[in-house]
């Protein structure tokens, strides 16, 4: 075990010391960590400990560098981005911008991020999407940061902000309210910090060497069979034969008819971005730089976490129990495309058709859609040869617009 594997175990030994009730997302907080620019989003009703959780993850990571802005104040652009140097303009006529503290520093935290109003929010937006501010037509580039935002959803002075901005922050971590056992626990943690559990936080790691974790993290290659993994999840949370990415209509009036009805995409309003694909990748490069191994089960897990934020579901009563089941669903299908040899019958005919196995392939389309969407593809192909006729196609038989 290397000397920066035993500093990131002993961050998350930190964190579960002082915080109670989150040893089910700890894991995934700590290893989204491990990449550039990393940012996160706690969700939670109010009192649970998200704004605890965010300070306890800053300071370990960047100690008194950091700053945090709340949405419970009347937060300006100024004091996010950046303002006017008054005496420079009103001597020289010099527009100089003085960057702000927030936009500096290594440790960025949002507390109650639904409130902060939707300009500074956009100006936020933009330095996670292009890492750069802007300010008074002057630009300045964002050097690596951890970014930490927490918000209660359900209050009655949330701003509406975009999905796009939701979509920047890489994993969604939802906490609970503490059962009982686990309030005596808070209790006695909060009798032996003298009450002040965050300050005694001390910086695990310093961010030269949390540069340095990342930079190793960022060079591990993952199996061919995890990106194939991770791309087939994501896929089967995207994929509609009915076109829902251009479709005015979405389920269920979508799913009218549709041979697919029982599959993921029903339940599904609007499906997530390549983004996850990013996420899922850098999460599993971060496991297997910890440990020495990323398997499909640890790929579901994260995905209860990046998941959330960037898909509505059509019929909602809890988004983590009802995510948990479709993942429950997810796991159940990539085992029948293990007993069914999906991909190994796929690779033959990308190579050559056989028409007996296009016969068994057929089959297999009517039960799994990615799978009859790559069949698809090579069927027009196909077609254009003259070594199969259009109404013999999945096409002909799935209604597939």
């Amino acid at each position: 075990m290397g000397f920066r594997q035993n500093q990131v175990r002993r961050l998350k030994e930190e964190l579960m010391s002082r915080f109670v009730g989150g040893d089910d997302i700890l894991d995934t907080l700590v290893l989204n960590q491990l990449h550039r620019r990393s940012t996160t989003l706690i969700r939670a009703p109010r009192g649970t400990g998200k704004s605890t959780l965010m300070l306890l993850i800053l300071r370990a990571l960047c100690g008194d560098d950091m700053v945090v802005v709340s949405g419970a104040s009347e937060v300006k652009r100024g004091e996010v981005i950046g303002r006017l140097h008054i005496p420079s303009l009103e001597k020289d006529g010099v527009e100089r911008v003085l960057w702000a503290a927030f936009t500096k520093a290594r440790g960025k935290g949002l507390d109650e991020v639904n409130r902060l109003n939707p300009y500074t929010t956009a100006n936020i937006h933009h330095m996670m999407q292009f890492g750069e501010v802007w300010a008074y037509g002057q630009r300045a580039q964002v050097g690596d940061y951890v970014i930490v935002a927490n918000e209660n959803p359900m209050d009655p002075t949330t701003f509406v902000h975009p999905p796009p901005f939701y979509d920047r922050f890489d994993i969604c971590v939802f906490l609970r309210s503490l059962t009982l056992r686990e309030k005596f626990h808070l209790q006695s943690l909060l009798e032996k910090y003298e009450g002040d559990i965050v300050s005694s936080m001390p910086q695990v790691i310093s961010f030269d060497e949390v540069a340095e974790i990342r930079r190793e993290v960022q060079e591990v290659e993952l199996s061919p069979e995890l990106m194939g993994a991770i791309n087939i999840i994501v896929r089967d949370f995207q994929v509609c034969i009915r076109g829902r990415d251009h479709s005015e209509l979405k389920p269920p009036a979508l799913c009218e008819g549709c041979h697919f009805t029982r599959e993921v995409c029903s339940r599904l309003k609007e499906p997530p971005s390549e983004r996850a694909v990013v996420v899922l990748t850098q999460l599993a490069k971060a496991k297997v730089w910890l440990e020495g191994k990323c398997e499909v089960e640890d790929l579901l897990e994260f995905a209860l976490w990046v998941l959330p934020h960037r898909i509505t579901l059509v019929n909602v009563r809890s988004m983590v129990g009802d995510l948990k089941d479709l993942l429950k669903r997810e796991r159940a299908k990539m085992s029948d495309r293990e007993v069914r040899r999906e991909w190994p019958i796929l690779n033959r005919l990308y190579k050559e058709f056989d028409r007996a196995l296009y016969q068994h392939a057929k089959e297999i389309a009517m039960e799994d859609m990615v799978f009859a969407e790559e069949l698809r593809a090579l069927e027009e192909a196909w077609v254009q040869e003259g070594r199969l006729r259009k109404d013999e196609t999945v096409g002909a038989i799935v209604d597939w617009k």
